[in-house]
Formats: C-alpha cells, sequence, structure tokens
C-alpha cells in the first residue's frame, strides 16, 4: 500500500510498458503504475479490482481500463455511484472513451492521468 492506493501486482515483471499512470490520491504522492494486462478494474474491493483506492467517493468497483491493438486505450465509468470526470465531463455510466496521452480521470479525490514510457520512480 502506497498512501491510499493498493496496487495488485499482476503481469509481466521486467518487459518495458509503453503505457503507465500517474495516480494523485487527494493530498498524497504522485504513484506510477504501469499498464501491463489488457484490462485494469480501479475501485475499492481489493478482491476485484488491480487498482484499489481508499475513498468513500469511489465505488468498488468504479472504472475499466483498457488496452487493445483497434482502440488503444480506453476508460468507462461502471455504473459507479458518484460517477467519472474526464477531461472535465462526466462520463455517462458504460460509455466507453478513448484514453489520450497526458488526459485527466478524476475518481472520488483521485486523478489519473495516461502517460507514455517507462514508469519510473514508484512502481510496487
Amino acid at each position: 500500500m502506497v498512501g491510499d492506493v493498493i496496487v495488485n501486482a499482476t503481469g509481466e515483471r521486467g518487459k518495458p510498458a509503453a503505457f503507465y499512470l500517474e495516480i494523485i490520491p487527494h493530498g498524497e504522492s504522485i504513484l506510477r503504475i504501469p499498464l501491463r494486462m489488457e484490462t485494469v478494474l480501479v475501485g475499492r474491493s481489493p478482491n476485484r479490482c488491480q487498482i484499489i483506492l481508499d475513498d468513500s467517493r469511489v465505488s468498488r468497483v468504479h472504472l475499466r481500463i483498457a488496452r487493445d491493438l483497434d482502440r488503444g486505450v480506453t476508460v468507462s465509468d461502471l455504473h459507479s455511484a458518484n460517477g467519472t470526470i474526464f477531461e472535465g465531463h462526466r462520463l455517462r455510466a458504460g460509455e466507453v472513451i478513448t484514453w489520450l496521452l497526458d488526459q485527466e480521470v478524476i475518481i472520488g479525490r483521485t486523478r489519473l492521468i495516461l502517460r507514455y514510457g517507462q514508469a519510473e520512480g514508484n512502481e510496487p
């Protein structure tokens, strides 16, 4: 656990990741997580999510981040109670949006920014 973020580290180790997330919890340090898997779930549930946020404004399973060859990186709100803000606009539940580099997603009090390159620093 780093601050109020837990990451279940699954995926290949030692292989450079093209994309990574900057996770910025409210009042905490930036955490950088490589996107190694095709699908990552974000929420409060340690049993169902790969990125766990300790934030009462975040649903148990709040957000899906997916990578595929055709669409690149996408993000979708999984019918969360408090919603997801994507680049200043509220996402409709279930809507799949292409997530471009340096764009910001806000869930609860946490900001997530998609970056490209190798995550350096505080990878778990």
